[in-house]
């Protein structure tokens, strides 16, 4: 993903970062954390809901019917954000096939690794419409206040960027 336009006004205050760390922090995030909400759109109609996510580094996995509204807004605009708490993240989705299918014998181990997500793939895996979809990280927004002023660090994953940029960073240049 290429930094677009609104984003490009924000980076006129940024603070370079060392990409490695933030993206490690947000990886603790996604290890840590395995509900989410995510939203997904398609025709104008935006839709958001919890769900329960396995990661590998900073690719996230979930499992879901291909009749749900989800994987059919997935279908037609596959661009979707999820959050937790302070960490917002943008990405492409796509799916990677049936749940029990071969190819994704690595993408299943690492799943059921986890308890929830283990329940889930037990109780759903012989239904014909289970598949696995991936989400590909593009841009990672973590809201913090750090020394008590509010800021936005960014991770941008296909140009492997960090920066924080400060709200009003005129009401702090004065201290």
């Amino acid at each position: 993903m290429n930094i677009t336009e609104s984003q490009e006004e924000i980076k006129g205050s940024e603070i370079e970062l060392q990409y490695e760390i933030l993206e490690q922090e947000v990886i603790e995030v996604l290890d840590k954390n395995k509900f989410w909400v995510l939203a997904t759109s398609a025709n104008d109609r935006v839709t958001a809901r919890s769900m329960g996510i396995v990661n590998d580094g900073l690719k996230i996995y979930f499992q879901s019917d291909k009749l749900t509204d989800k994987c059919k807004q997935i279908a037609k605009n596959p661009q979707v954000a999820l959050c937790f708490h302070n960490v917002q993240i943008e990405g492409v989705a796509n799916f990677k096939g049936h749940v029990s299918s071969q190819e994704n014998q690595a993408i299943r181990e690492n799943y059921c690794k986890q308890e929830n997500a283990k329940k889930a793939y037990e109780r759903w895996c012989s239904s014909a419409e289970q598949v696995f979809v991936e989400v590909q990280p593009t841009v990672v927004t973590l809201w913090k206040f750090i020394d008590s002023r509010p800021c936005r660090d960014f991770l941008y994953v296909n140009e492997r960027k960090a920066f924080r940029t400060y709200y009003h960073p005129e009401a702090f240049e004065a201290n």
